[in-house]
Formats: structure tokens, sequence, C-alpha cells
């Protein structure tokens, strides 16, 4: 999906200077991708096991997406929450990495942790939006704000790969992979992508409308 995240960097280029604070995390989210899925093919090329690779980028959008959720939250507590487990988690991932499944393997253990975080974040901002008093009284649409777009793109994928990471991990503990149930798990979280990226450029079009 490289191919379609460097399409979608070009409106949110292009409208940078008008995104707010949390809309310009999102951005960095998207360079990330980038980053992330480029780095890992070219790391598989030249060294075969570009594991360490790709936890390393999925801990940084971790944490991209904490600070995410840390401007688009309103709750002081859940903001704090979002600053004060970015360390624990380094922790459990590092742990997992060197001493739970090690180095060779997918770490399904601390990739389940971070998805779960981000899940529980994304819900915990539309109970947010659902209980928001400002926005009904200046008369505003939830859909017409960026980030009930990005954070549905977020919430979805996540979910979507909330379910490949249990998998991977259930099976792996039970019996061996079969390629159909690979195929499967792969295909939601795929999916589940497309979905995000839909939704993060509708989220980028609605900056020009957003006043909140």
């Amino acid at each position: 999906m490289m191919g379609i995240e460097c399409l979608l960097l070009i409106p949110f280029t292009i409208r940078f200077n008008s995104l707010d604070s949390s809309g310009r995390w999102i951005f960095y989210f998207l360079i990330s991708s980038i980053f992330f899925s480029t780095g890992t093919k070219l790391i598989a090329v030249i060294s075969g096991n570009n594991l360490w690779f790709w936890h390393s980028m999925y801990y940084i959008q971790f944490v991209i997406l904490s600070l995410y959720f840390r401007e688009s939250i309103k709750h002081k507590a859940i903001r704090f929450t979002t600053i004060a487990l970015i360390l624990p988690v380094l922790a459990f991932v590092l742990l997992d990495y060197f001493v739970l499944e090690g180095p060779v393997t997918f770490n399904s253990y601390s990739v389940a942790a971070e998805t779960f975080i981000l899940i529980i974040y994304g819900a915990l901002y539309f109970w947010q939006l659902l209980r928001d008093e400002e926005l009904v009284q200046q008369s505003i649409f939830i859909n017409s704000l960026p980030n009930f777009w990005y954070n549905a793109g977020i919430f979805i994928y996540h979910c979507g790969f909330f379910l490949f990471s249990l998998a991977y991990n259930i099976l792996k503990l039970s019996f061996t992979i079969k390629g159909d149930s690979a195929l499967l798990t792969f295909a939601i979280t795929f999916g589940a992508g497309i979905i995000q990226l839909i939704l993060l450029f509708i989220g980028v079009l609605k900056v020009k409308k957003s006043h909140t």
C-alpha cells in the first residue's frame, strides 16, 4: 500500500498549514508508514531478517498515534495515560523481542498489546464525541470533524490487525499455521488498511470545513 500512502501524503502536505496539532501527527504517521514499508522491504532483501526493523517501526508508530490521541482526547487522565504508557510498552516490546518470543519470530505478544491499547484510545475518543456537549451547543456534526475520520480509520485498521496478531499467536501455539488461515487473517488486515487510508483521505478533505 506504499503507493497509496505516497498519494495520500500529497493532500496532507498541501493542507499542512491548515492542520491542527492532531492532524499533524497523522501527517507524521503517514511519513513513518512510507519509511516503514520501504525499509522493511529493503532490509528483507539485504539481510533477510527485517523483524528488528519491523518491531522498531511499529513501536514508533505506536508512539506517534499515542501523541495523536493525546492531542485529540480532552480527558486529562486519559491524556496523561497516553504519555505514561509509552515507556512501559517499550519495556514490554524489548522483553518480548529478547526474551519471550525472540528476534527471529513475529512478536505477537507485544504487537497485540500495542494494538489493543490503540483500539482502547480510539474507543475512548468515540465515547468523547458522543458526550461532547460543546459540539451540540455549536450545532457541529460529528462527521464534519477531521479527527472523527482519522480516528475511524485508525480504529478500523487496528481492529483488523489485532485479529491478525491474536490469530498468529493462537495458531502458533496450537498447530502449524496453514496457508488458508494465514491468508484469511492477512486479507482482513490488508482490507482494513485500505479502509484506513480512505478514511484518512476523507478526514483531510474536511480540514478546510472544520472550525474546531
